[in-house]
């Protein structure tokens, strides 16, 4: 999807290599949900119950 793909692609350049290690390590993570979540977690504004997915979504939302 071109829109999840923005949004993570802006991140990666602007936020990813001055994250912690812990945010870092949760994106790898995050990527392996099935695309109907990072929609609804990126696009649609579902808040994941995960305090780690939930402070990243803050995080890349932020780099956009």
């Amino acid at each position: 999807m071109k829109e999840l793909d923005f949004l993570l692609l802006r991140y990666l350049r602007g936020r990813h290599a001055d994250a912690a290690s812990e945010e870092r390590a949760a994106f790898v993570e995050f990527l392996e949900l099935p695309d109907p979540d990072l929609v609804r977690y990126l696009i649609a504004g579902d808040v994941p119950k995960d305090s780690r997915f939930a402070g990243l979504c803050r995080s890349v939302l932020q780099a956009n």
